[in-house]
């Protein structure tokens, strides 16, 4: 078979290009928001033109919204992962160690990228259609997994009947994202850095034993 060099090439470069684009992007909307960020702005920073973003993200709110599958992408590839490194050194899969897999993965993704949770606040506040717009192909089948492991903890009795799925995973994810968006003004609580490593494995921990205190065997 005869390879197309320049063809591989091309594909290389606009994949390159269509990254440095959601990087900028990524950088400004969770400084300023959607309405508060010029197209612009994501131009000059990423160094192309706005004709080139059109033809990859078709116009401002195609490019925020392949921002936040992206970022979801990443986070449901963060989860397979770690599953299937799991699986690799034969640990144990109960319902219990998979709940407190998922509560650490999402921890663990928001440290390495907090600005994620800067996205999701502004997203929030400006009303969260992308987010609603992009429940069913993405943002719903990380929920279902882990509505699964919660009913499924119900029916092993290790957690309480009258527990609500969705409302059990926003407290969850509460506690995880109120500590990365509010980091700068923690440090007078917990006497440290936020973001030093030593901090960030004490709030995991304690994270990991709040969940453990709310098994019930």
């Amino acid at each position: 078979m005869i390879r197309d060099v320049k063809t591989n090439k091309r594909t290389r470069n606009a994949k390159r290009t269509r990254e440095r684009i959601l990087q900028k992007a990524a950088e400004l909307f969770a400084e300023k928001g959607y309405e508060g960020t010029a197209v612009s702005a994501i131009t000059k920073g990423s160094g192309v033109s706005k004709r080139m973003l059109y033809h990859y993200y078709g116009d401002k709110q195609g490019l925020y919204r392949a921002l936040f599958i992206h970022e979801w992408g990443l986070l449901k590839e963060w989860y397979d992962k770690a599953l299937k490194e799991r699986m690799e050194r034969g640990e144990p899969a109960s319902t219990r160690e998979l709940l407190k897999q998922s509560v650490a993965i999402f921890f663990d993704f928001l440290a390495k990228r907090p600005q994620f949770v800067r996205l999701l606040m502004w997203e929030g506040l400006e009303g969260g259609e992308i987010s609603r717009s992009i429940w069913k192909d993405i943002r719903g089948p990380l929920y279902v997994q882990m509505e699964f492991l919660i009913r499924q903890a119900q029916e092993e009795g290790l957690l309480d009947i009258n527990l609500d799925a969705g409302h059990f995973v926003v407290s969850f994810l509460g506690a995880i994202s109120f500590y990365f968006a509010y980091a700068p003004t923690l440090e007078e609580m917990i006497h440290e850095d936020p973001f030093t490593e030593t901090a960030l494995e004490k709030r995991k921990f304690q994270l990991l034993r709040l969940l453990e205190a709310v098994f019930e065997t």
